[in-house]
């Protein structure tokens, strides 16, 4: 029995005692100093995440825009490489000079740098490079030629007056079946192509971007024709019949239309500037000993210019660059305003004022010689 209470069972006093004196737990938690340490890791952490990210963002659209560069540019470049190699296949002698020496007066010569214009009693077509050839019946305009800063071909450079690009006007007969011109189209053998390249809006696209475009002129030459008061009249031509070959059906003979004088195909997009320079030499024996060529490359020279510069000279290669731009804008602390080009003999070139404010793209320079291989014969 419990002493202190006789009527209650030991038990029951126990209870009452545990009740009498109770035990407090004490439960532990984060201070301040111990919570705004944890704030400042974990911004720490997200700073480091999202400086990773942007890092990893900005090297993928640069990567992004180097691909698209090469895929617009190289192989477009490309292109025109191999058009510019066939440039004097096809040309004719003149009195002073065979068909390989190439320059202002060869009859279908291979860089067009001068047109026929209309002369004599009878009248004549029978000058320039472009010998015998009109367009709808009338002298072709001196507009659709090679010329440094056409008034055809527009850049996003910056200049003191307006820094057109250049426009280079070539021509060369096809001696093989199933080639095709700039704009895609076949030119059947033994026919001339004349191609025009330039730059222009391309407005397929939105907003427009400048754009290297070619418009090409296929004709078949014809002594007679080309001798004759009308000459031949490249704004169309007839295309040959190509006879049945087995289980090919024949294809008659088509009247086709031309476009040199349109807006050609863009072949190569979103270009800022578009330059050529001519390779010119007064060598004879390049021939028989090309280690003594001696080449001077020049800006294309005005037509008041052509007789002091070729009438004794050569053209035995050519100069081309562009500079070219991404389709999509990059991630650069670099402005616009800040960019400085060199294209072929054109040094420190800017970008004009409204491309300048515009968007910040991946730009890069494509230049290439070609040494042209049908004019380098004769003496």
């Amino acid at each position: 029995m419990n002493s202190k209470h006789p009527n209650l069972p030991q038990s029951a006093t126990q209870n009452n005692s545990a009740i009498q004196d109770p035990v407090f737990y004490q439960v532990k938690g984060f201070t301040l100093v111990e919570l705004m340490i944890a704030l400042v890791l974990g911004l720490l952490v997200s700073a480091a995440a999202l400086q990773l990210f942007y890092t990893s963002s900005a090297n993928s659209r640069r990567q992004q825009a180097s691909s698209q560069i090469q895929d617009n540019a190289i192989f477009g470049f490309s292109q025109i490489q191999q058009h510019l190699r066939r440039t004097n296949y096809g040309a004719k002698a003149t009195v002073a000079y065979d068909e390989f020496f190439m320059n202002h007066l060869t009859p279908q010569g291979g860089v067009v740098l001068t047109t026929p214009v209309a002369t004599g009693t009878p009248v004549s077509w029978l000058q320039g490079n472009l010998s015998g050839l009109v367009l709808n019946n009338a002298a072709i305009p001196a507009a659709l030629l090679t010329s440094n800063a056409s008034g055809n071909s527009i850049s996003n450079l910056k200049g003191t007056t307006v820094a057109n690009s250049d426009q280079l006007t070539i021509q060369y007969r096809s001696d093989r079946q199933n080639a095709f011109d700039c704009e895609g189209d076949t030119i059947p053998a033994g026919f001339y192509v004349i191609e025009r390249y330039f730059v222009r809006m391309d407005n397929t696209v939105t907003p427009g971007a400048p754009g290297l475009a070619c418009a090409s002129a296929i004709y078949d030459y014809n002594e007679t024709v080309a001798g004759s008061v009308t000459g031949i009249d490249i704004a169309r031509y007839t295309a040959p019949a190509i006879p049945a070959v087995t289980t090919t059906p024949a294809v008659p003979a088509k009247v086709r239309n031309n476009n040199l004088a349109g807006n050609g195909t863009i072949i190569i997009p979103n270009v800022d500037y578009f330059r050529a320079t001519l390779g010119i030499s007064s060598s004879r024996d390049f021939a028989t000993d090309p280690e003594s060529l001696d080449i001077a490359y020049v800006a294309i020279p005005a037509a008041a210019d052509l007789a002091s510069l070729l009438d004794t000279r050569r053209i035995v290669s050519l100069q081309i660059g562009v500079l070219a731009r991404s389709d999509n804008p990059t991630a650069s602390a670099q402005a616009n305003s800040q960019l400085r080009f060199t294209i072929l003999d054109k040094v420190d070139a800017e970008l004009s004022t409204a491309a300048a404010a515009g968007p910040t793209y991946l730009r890069n320079v494509y230049q290439s010689t070609i040494l042209l291989r049908n004019a380098r014969g004769g003496l």
